[in-house]
């Protein structure tokens, strides 16, 4: 085994070649318990799909809707109202409603719209391919939700500064800066929400009809979750990018393919899902005592869900009651980015690592080429 083979799940997550390792865990017990870890793994598409199905396993400890460090906070408030970290009957039909509102989502529209957003301007080095994996997807969120073009930049640095308190790796001064981030989204959704003019065709007028057809009446719930409709766009949608870009690198072959087939752009983001996915783990907590083929996994117990060991399936954006109802948005957004840089990628020399992560695969590019 090479000196420099992950040594953990959470390692694996940007180690530069992580899946013959993924490989060796899906060989074994599809679940199991991890001394070092003091967690449970599922692993394998058998253990990835059967922990996210069974509703004993939710995504948060008994008791502890909101992270130590983001109780009686601004970010805890908008965290314990976001319909993917939450379980229950409250949850239920705020869940409906954003799923239908992102389903009735023109995406043809907004591939065109999002080519256009791309192509000005087009990345001219690493730190600028760096800043447009995050900034186009939230810039064409933005515009879906309908913000003005002027208020984008400011919404995506405020969603990533809101984003950072949810990482565990988060220092102090990453999750002060989230506290004012998060007062500045909820205070510039409220005022497009009093716009009148800014609402009818936006991805906003149509949650809050569907809120108030279905009766989903709590503001502050419908505006945690616009919120959370941005910060969702982030982390997911860069890594997907920025791992087909990649691709894009590594087999040059691709390039030739696409821009002589076009139309071939999603099923080949659909492979970067499949074989370098964005999100490699998550996290589920048993709620009571489950069993898993013979395998008893007692109550109030962390597993450890390696997304990224389920070879072959296009987990990256979930699977399941947790979901993402944006994903075909987030395919929509990165197909139109990268047909508008493609010839633009093809001139820059790029080498990369990763952010740091425990669980989100994002490149981090610089100028030079990889060994």
């Amino acid at each position: 085994m090479p000196l420099d083979y992950p040594t953990d799940p959470f390692s694996a997550v940007t180690h530069a070649a992580p899946y013959d390792y993924y490989r060796r865990l899906a060989d074994g017990p599809p679940l199991r318990f991890d001394a070092s870890l003091d967690c449970w793994l599922a692993t394998g598409a058998a253990g990835v799909h059967a922990v996210l199905a069974h509703p004993a396993c939710h995504v948060r400890p008994l008791g502890l809707a909101v992270p130590h460090n983001l109780a009686g906070t601004p970010c805890g408030a908008i965290f314990a109202e976001l319909v993917r970290m939450n379980e229950g009957e409250r949850h239920a039909v705020p869940k409906q409603v954003l799923a239908h509102a992102l389903g009735q989502v023109d995406l043809a529209r907004l591939h065109a719209r999002t080519l256009h957003l791309a192509q000005e301007p087009l990345p001219g080095s690493a730190a600028g391919l760096n800043d447009a994996l995050f900034e186009l997807p939230l810039f064409a969120m933005a515009d879906l939700l309908g913000f003005a073009p002027a208020q984008w930049p400011a919404l995506a640095a405020w969603t990533r500064d809101f984003v950072a308190c949810l990482s565990p790796l988060s220092n102090g001064a990453q999750l002060a800066g989230a506290q004012a981030a998060t007062e500045a989204l909820l205070q510039r959704f409220t005022v497009l929400l009093q716009d009148e003019e800014a609402l009818p065709g936006s991805l906003l007028h149509d949650v809050v009809a569907g809120a108030r057809q279905a009766g989903w009446h709590a503001s502050g719930g419908v505006l945690a979750n616009l919120v959370g409709l941005l910060s969702q766009t982030c982390d997911a949608t860069a890594g997907l990018l920025g791992n087909a870009v990649v691709a894009l690198r590594v087999q040059p072959e691709l390039s030739t393919q696409l821009s002589a087939a076009p139309e071939l752009w999603p099923a080949m983001l659909r492979e970067v899902g499949r074989h370098d996915p964005s999100i490699h783990n998550t996290r589920r907590y048993t709620a009571q005592d489950v069993e898993f083929n013979g395998v008893l996994v007692p109550q109030g117990q962390m597993i450890v869900v390696v997304l990224a060991s389920a070879v072959h399936a296009e987990l990256g954006f979930g699977h399941g009651r947790h979901v993402c109802p944006g994903q075909s948005i987030a395919h929509a957004i990165a197909t139109a980015c990268l047909q508008a840089w493609a010839g633009a990628l093809e001139r820059l020399p790029l080498a990369w690592t990763y952010l740091p992560s425990l669980n989100a695969r994002i490149p981090v590019f610089s100028p030079g080429e990889m060994k």
